[in-house]
């Protein structure tokens, strides 16, 4: 008995028990958040748990102890140089406190951590390929009794969309966008649970979801998936029987059906925010504005005199000026929040000049509220500093690097479960970039960090 136990309790399955549990955790998180009405849920106790279990056996088990200090005492140092430079320019118009900063802080330390953990720990990709699938079943399920008992929640204040019981819509469609490349890279024409689980995702991301990221994520992979396949079996003259070709062939017509006209809906709050940017004017000159109109009261006050350096400082407020005023000259849509927000950090880090600042960071949540970047690794490098930029997103982007290089150099040994790891991993910091919360976001995290793993095996096996 002891010995069956002690077989269950490996590391690998606590690592796959974990994939597991992220839609559960994520579930629980949201009803302590929003019916229990408080801040704290036990998932943020549960989640880190068996990450740090298996780190904690690792250290002990492996022989790079000096190693492992090492890089973590590195990332403490940065850590405390960080949080006392964001408490330095904390202020009155700061949108959170110490420690909504460090809750950043933790979360990449434990994406460094995790992918450290899926790298060494996992060994066998049929076990984590069950794992993914479970995981996403999960997701569908609960989306899908969600929408049917009439108990989601919309994914806009508006109510357009669906997203059942968890908390970012913007994350639960990372989650399933890349939960859907992983299944992908190694489904087989036979297992037609895979398939279906992909289409009711596929379903939920084009139609209920009321995202982007679902619409164009889902059609994108898709789309690479079967081009992919239609390549390689050319390349390699595999000739497809009438079975294959029917089922590729209704692949084809869902992908069409699902993005172009399920897609439609999706693309309602798209149409919402074309008649919100028209009715954007000033409500004292009756002109076309170009940021929000919080935004704009701001500037006004700036202009006015009215704002204290207690409040915000010179710097703050330069840059509030210069955003303005250049998103005035390029005429700006004002409902285009993402990019005010990266326009006024460039500015910020212009005005502030201090190498202190581009190094370690100005603070990620020591902006004005709407100007808190959503845009993610343009935050890492803003925000976080140079440094941070490279702590957390750095291993990443040396994967990606890494294997666009022995792709290229190995092409002609390279397949479609390649490519979907490319893909997936490339997508991962693709909607970082433009959406955002992918890599702070545990169970989106947690996928990334599968694809990259994943990734770069695949890419040491091509040499």
């Amino acid at each position: 008995m002891i010995e069956i136990i002690k077989k269950k309790i490996r590391l690998e399955n606590l690592m796959c028990l974990f994939i597991i549990i992220c839609p559960i955790l994520d579930i629980m998180s949201f009803i302590f958040r929003n019916y229990f009405n408080t801040t704290f849920s036990p998932s943020t106790v549960l989640r880190p748990l068996i990450p740090c279990i298996c780190f904690i056996i690792l250290f002990f088990k492996e022989k790079n102890k000096k190693q492992k200090l090492i890089i973590t005492l590195i990332y403490v140092i940065y850590s405390i140089i960080h949080l006392v430079l964001f408490q330095k320019l904390h202020n009155g118009c700061s949108y959170g406190n110490l420690l909504n900063e460090l809750q950043y802080i933790i979360n990449y330390s434990f994406m460094i951590i995790d992918l450290y953990l899926f790298y060494k720990i996992i060994e066998d990709n049929n076990k984590l390929h069950k794992s993914i699938f479970i995981s996403l079943t999960i997701y569908v399920v609960t989306l899908f009794i969600s929408i049917f008992t009439k108990t989601s929640v919309p994914t806009y204040i508006e109510g357009i969309g669906y997203k059942g019981y968890f908390e970012s819509g913007n994350s639960l469609c990372t989650v399933l966008d890349l939960s859907i490349c992983l299944i992908l890279s190694s489904i087989r024409v036979k297992e037609w649970k895979k398939v279906i689980l992909i289409v009711l995702a596929g379903l939920y991301l084009c139609a209920f979801s009321g995202m982007r990221t679902g619409l164009l994520g889902f059609g994108l992979v898709l789309t690479i998936y079967i081009l992919a396949k239609f390549f390689f079996g050319i390349k390699n003259n595999i000739k497809l029987g009438k079975k294959q070709i029917i089922i590729i062939t209704i692949g084809i017509v869902l992908a069409f059906i699902f993005v172009v006209i399920f897609g439609m809906n999706s693309l309602e709050r798209r149409k919402m925010l074309k008649q919100n940017e028209q009715m954007g004017v000033d409500s004292e000159t009756g002109e076309q504005r170009y940021v929000t109109g919080d935004i704009l009261n701001l500037y006004k006050q700036i202009q006015d005199g009215n704002i204290e350096e207690s409040y915000m400082t010179k710097a703050e407020q330069k840059a509030i000026i210069n955003l303005c005023e250049y998103a005035k000259k390029i005429k700006l849509s004002n409902v285009n929040l993402r990019a005010q927000q990266f326009i006024y950090n460039v500015f910020l880090v212009k005005e502030q000049k201090d190498f202190k600042l581009i190094l370690f960071g100005n603070g990620y949540k020591n902006q004005t509220g709407e100007l808190v970047m959503e845009m993610e690794i343009p935050a890492m490098l803003l925000n976080f500093g140079i440094i941070g930029f490279l702590l957390y997103f750095g291993p990443f982007l040396g994967i990606l690097v890494y294997s666009l290089y022995k792709g290229i150099k190995f092409r002609k040994n390279i397949d479609a479960e390649y490519v979907m790891f490319f893909t997936g991993t490339t997508l991962a910091v693709a909607l970082s970039c433009f959406s955002g919360y992918v890599y702070f976001n545990f169970s989106s995290m947690t996928m990334a960090i599968i694809l990259n793993v994943l990734l770069l095996k695949k890419s040491k096996e091509e040499v």
